[in-house]
């Protein structure tokens, strides 16, 4: 995903460049609040911060699951004081209690028997993995527009992962259920048409310098391209068997 992020960036580039031409040939900034120096809650942030995605990325190495490095940093800024009551307060809960019934909902599927009664009840086998793919993205897209990008995946995927356990090997040909899974991460990164999607666009919103019809504009085109793109990779990643 590496190299499409970084084509991607520069396409959202060209796009604004083209949207939002920039009219003068000078810029003049003035900072109206005072420079804070590095003190050490922010060396704490930074270093938890560093170790906490290196966690992540060899856990094979340290044996450690994502849940249990998740949880590294609360503890790490709980302890050191980093976070207070009132920033625990300030947090959207609604958003995370969402993610949370998303990952609930899986579980419930599994634990229940309700998803291997769904399996034998739907021909997933007979569907085309082509049109699982594509409608599963295009869902998701659709869905991550109005809430958190975050909270639509952990939704669907539980769903999703039931699905391409009734296809079977049907999947085989794409690539296997990694694909759809990582597809539906790709929708979901693509939607950022309204501030609600994700966190930086929330930022930009708040502002005031851009409206939401600006943004809805903006969003649509780059996600537009950044699905195109993004799903023409991962199919040919899937063909090439590289999941």
């Amino acid at each position: 995903m590496l190299p499409l992020v970084i084509i991607l960036l520069l396409l959202a580039w060209i796009v604004l460049r083209i949207l939002f031409p920039f009219k003068q040939k000078t810029i003049d900034i003035q900072f109206t609040t005072e420079h804070k120096e590095h003190n050490w809650r922010s060396t704490t942030v930074a270093v938890t911060f560093c170790v906490t995605v290196l966690l992540w990325m060899f856990d094979k190495v340290t044996g450690i699951n994502a849940n249990a490095v998740a949880m590294f940093p609360i503890v790490i800024f709980a302890v050191t004081g980093v976070i207070t009551e009132k920033d625990l307060q300030d947090i959207n809960w609604s958003i995370i209690w969402m993610v949370a019934g998303g990952f609930a909902l899986g579980l419930g599927l599994n634990e229940s028997g309700l998803a291997d009664a769904a399996i034998k009840s739907i021909p997933f086998a007979q569907w085309s993995p082509i049109m699982i793919l594509l409608i599963s993205g295009f869902i998701c897209y659709v869905i991550s527009n109005f809430i958190s990008n975050t909270a639509t995946t952990a939704l669907l995927v539980p769903v999703l992962a039931t699905v391409c356990k009734g296809m079977g090997h049907t999947l085989d040909s794409i690539g296997g259920t990694p694909t759809i899974i990582i597809g539906i991460a790709i929708a979901a990164s693509s939607a950022m048409c309204r501030p609600v999607s994700t966190p930086p666009n929330a930022i930009a919103h708040s502002t005031g310098l851009i409206t939401q019809k600006e943004m809805l504009t903006a969003g649509l085109i780059t996600g537009i391209l950044s699905l195109a793109l993004g799903y023409a990779v991962l199919f040919i990643s899937g063909e090439m068997r590289l999941f």
